[in-house]
This record gives C-alpha cells, sequence and structure tokens, in this order.
C-alpha cells in the first residue's frame, strides 16, 4: 500500500550527497609540508574509516591526523585503452549488487562521460547510501572516490566494493592495487570490530578484513 511504501521509505537512511562532488581543485599537503598543492581531483575523505579517495596528503603523519589512512593510488589502464571510464563504466554494469553481502540495494549511474562516471550504490535493509566517482587523471589513470553519506565504520563494503569491480578490471589488463589489511590496517581494524559488535548477521557474516 501507499502508507506501507511511506513507512519504508521513512525507514530508509540515505542521507545527502557532498555538494563539491565531481572533479574540482583540491588543495592537500605536499611532502614533507614543504608546501601545499592545488589540482583537480575528486574529494579526499575526512578521515571515518568509510571512504577512499585518490586525493589525499602525500605524507601518512599528515593523512592519520584526521582518523585512518584512505588514500588509494590511481588506477591504471592498459596501454592501448582509449576509452578507459567505459571500461569502468561495463565493470559496473556487470557488478552483481549483494554479491560478498553488500549493496543489495543495487546501484545506478547517475553520470556518464568520458571524463566522469559517478553511481550511487545503496545497502539492502536501511537504504544507506554510497556516492562513487571515477574520472580521467593525469597520464591517463584513473582516480576514485568510494564513500558512504553518514555513519562511522563501513564494515568493510567500500573497500570490498572496490576490490570486486578492481578484480574485474584487472582481468582485462589494469593495474590495481587491492585495499587490505596491509595497505590499510586501521581502516579494517575499524570494520572488524564494528563486525564484532553488531547484531546484524549480515553484517557479522562480511568478507574480507580480518586485521590483526
Amino acid at each position: 500500500t501507499r502508507e506501507a511504501q511511506k513507512s519504508a521509505d521513512k525507514s530508509r537512511r540515505r542521507g545527502a550527497p557532498p555538494k563539491d562532488l565531481g572533479v574540482l581543485p583540491r588543495t592537500t599537503e605536499g611532502k614533507e609540508n614543504l608546501e601545499s598543492v592545488t589540482a583537480p581531483g575528486l574529494r579526499t575523505c575526512d578521515g571515518n574509516p568509510n571512504c577512499f579517495s585518490t586525493t589525499g596528503d602525500y605524507e601518512l603523519a599528515d593523512r592519520v591526523t584526521k582518523g585512518v589512512d584512505f588514500l588509494i593510488p590511481p588506477w591504471a589502464p592498459p596501454a592501448d585503452a582509449r576509452r578507459p571510464l567505459a571500461e569502468v563504466a561495463d565493470a559496473m554494469r556487470a557488478y552483481a549488487p549483494g554479491g560478498g553481502g553488500i549493496d543489495g540495494g543495487g546501484f545506478s549511474i547517475e553520470r556518464e562521460t568520458d571524463a566522469y562516471l559517478y553511481c550511487r550504490f545503496e545497502s539492502l535493509k536501511k537504504g544507506y547510501i554510497d556516492d562513487v566517482e571515477f574520472a580521467t587523471g593525469p597520464g591517463g589513470k584513473v582516480l576514485v572516490r568510494s564513500a558512504s553519506r553518514i555513519g562511522y565504520t563501513d564494515f568493510g563494503v567500500n573497500a570490498i566494493r572496490l576490490n570486486t569491480l578492481a578484480a574485474g578490471l584487472r582481468s582485462k589488463g589494469w593495474t590495481i592495487a587491492e585495499i587490505t589489511p596491509d595497505t590499510h590496517r586501521d581502516y579494517w581494524l575499524a570494520a572488524d570490530e564494528a563486525r564484532e559488535a553488531t547484531f546484524d548477521s549480515s553484517r557479522r557474516d562480511l568478507a574480507g578484513g580480518d586485521a590483526k
């Protein structure tokens, strides 16, 4: 019924998207704090363990003053890739919502050009929305950002999603670093602790992580 649908919609926790998504001038701290760098890029992260971005301060010590490390290297397509973001979009369309226990609410591609790709992913039970962006960057590489709109920890969801998409692209010759407890230990520790504390079985059973 309409009333039931309204009630269901009220229980969804979608949150509002950041107002500065997309490729904009971003200022980050440079090497050894000698100078700040302003360059076109995607939004950075605020340090909560629910976000990854290719935009961030150069030094790890600067990044962790905000919280956990979130910086990931840009994704590198094969040298002969003519439209890298089209390949990312194809990988997105092949993505199976609910796989790995995440994104059971599905996803939508909100904007797609040769230079920018913006998608929204939704959780099944609460309707949490994650914003995921890709953009062409220097040297033909692809800038990436995947982030939850609300909450503190994401239980590992953003890492699982990016790792899944990356695996499909690696099979086509892309070079993409996996997000693991070795590369982002504090992020996975927060995810593991949140899983152990929750009563939500779907969250407790998520794959990935197990940081020690």
